[in-house]
């Protein structure tokens, strides 16, 4: 019966999911009224980065709404899944619909896949020289997760492998002179982005030593052919894929370790953590009739992204009361190098460097227990954002794998350093195997707006 109660619930929660296709773009409810850094805090969604806590935060189903609004429209984007134990051994999740923007899944793979779509999958795919052409939207993203052990395992080990894609396709067929012999034109636009993650934790939740890690590589590739099929004859016919403007990929690569020292339970909980991705991008675009020589064959774009993270959380636990906080240093770095062909053998190449630098990052909030069913939250997280950018042209002659340099321009400037805020009330009920989160309001000074009821979250444990 227990079993029927868990599938039912799968049921129901994948059906829900996919009646939607817009991703959620906010954090789980709980972690974000409490500052929301999530590698220096003890939360279920910890999940998303370290699939081997599954087995600890298993047996349950789950379920967010997110809240939109603009322009006086009301607009929702859900998410959800559900995690079941079998026999204590091993377990198995499935998570629909979860944005690419969540718990850290967009560390280096975004910014450096932004360099070559500006406005995402969906948007324009564009480099140097070469035309721009309009991308395939990403739809239904599906994490799945195996994990083995529980909460009191000593070593639990998990896998979760993410995947969204999108894919379009135009025809145009034309027999203007009606001799019967057909020229048909294909469109084709496919984008893809899959992530496997592979985690590790040591130590059970009521050890004073909890010790986790991870690694993951992740690809995002994004293109659109041309292949046109003409027929020459009765059952005769030449096919030539004409344009390819293509995204071939990012590569992240990344991975990251903390340890809770304390009891999770009560008292004072130290959470050093680190985390660090690195992302490499390449371009290409083909032309085979109507241009086959075009200099924008020649063109390049290559893009280095790194994303860091390195901190400590604190965290305290009394008598019906939460309280956390969380100091880190913050480190991103996007580098882009473009190379085009000038001219009588000459090349230009410009290479565009920025670092942004977050130091340091500060989250506090807490948790209080009013009422056995009813806990209030509030949490207020600020950073001071500055760096540098670096713009480099530099002209040369020669080949175009091996140009001879003869002129280098630089310009070097500081970015103007801001202050960040955002504040942040929520609220949780448990009823027995229930439980809800909400976001009630927030603040984000720095960053323009304020929000009221920004997300929902509802769980229920089988436990």
């Amino acid at each position: 019966m227990a079993l029927n109660r868990k599938l039912l619930a799968l049921a129901l929660c994948s059906l829900f999911i996919l009646c939607t296709q817009t991703p959620a773009n906010a954090a789980g409810a709980r972690l974000q009224a409490l500052g929301g850094v999530d590698l220096l805090q003890e939360d279920s969604t910890n999940i998303f980065f370290n699939p081997g806590l599954l087995g600890q935060y298993s047996n349950r189903t789950w379920f967010s709404l997110g809240v939109t609004g603009a322009d006086g429209v009301l607009g929702v984007d859900p998410t959800g899944g559900v995690a079941v134990r079998i026999k204590n051994v091993v377990s198995l999740g499935l998570a629909l619909n979860r944005s690419p923007n969540l718990y850290g899944m967009d560390a280096a793979l975004w910014p450096a896949a932004l360099s070559y779509m500006p406005d995402g999958p969906g948007g324009i795919l564009a480099g140097p020289d070469g035309p721009e052409v309009t991308t395939a939207p990403i739809r239904f993203p599906l994490d799945f997760f195996v994990a083995s052990g529980d909460a009191y395992s000593k070593f639990r080990a998990g896998l979760n492998v993410y995947y969204a894609f999108g894919n379009q396709r135009d025809w145009d067929i034309d027999d203007s002179d009606q001799d019967e012999l057909e020229s048909v034109s294909i469109i084709k636009s496919e984008t893809h982005l899959i992530n496997a993650t592979l985690g590790f934790t040591g130590g059970t939740i009521a050890d004073k030593t909890r010790v986790d890690g991870w690694v993951r590589v992740g690809n995002m590739s994004a293109w659109q052919d041309q292949v046109d099929t003409t027929e020459t004859g009765p059952g005769v016919e030449e096919t030539t894929v004409d344009q390819i403007v293509a995204l071939d990929g990012v590569l992240r690569i990344g991975g990251g370790v903390r340890a809770h020292l304390g009891d999770a339970a009560q008292g004072l909980v130290v959470t050093p953590g680190f985390r660090y991705d690195v992302a490499l991008g390449a371009y290409r675009f083909d032309d085979n009739l109507v241009s086959p020589d075009s200099s924008a064959e020649q063109a390049g774009r290559d893009v280095t992204a790194h994303d860091l993270r390195a901190g400590v959380g604190l965290a305290w636990r009394g008598e019906g009361l939460l309280v956390q906080g969380t100091a880190s240093l913050v480190v991103r770095n996007l580098n882009q190098v473009d190379s085009t062909d000038a001219g009588q053998d000459g090349l230009n190449i410009t290479t565009t460097d920025t670092l942004d630098l977050m130091a340091p990052e500060i989250s506090i909030g807490a948790e209080y227990e009013v009422l056995p069913i009813l806990l209030l939250r509030a949490g207020v997280r600020s950073a001071v954002v500055g760096g540098r950018s670096f713009g480099t042209v530099t002209s040369g002659v020669g080949e175009l794998e091996s140009p001879a340099e003869f002129r280098v321009q630089q310009q070097i400037a500081t970015l103007d350093p801001t202050v960040t805020l955002t504040a942040t009330g929520g609220m949780g009920l448990r009823v027995k195997r229930f439980q809800l989160d909400a976001i009630v309001g927030g603040i984000f000074l720095g960053q323009g707006g304020a929000d009221f009821l920004t997300r929902v979250d509802l769980g229920f444990s089988f436990d």
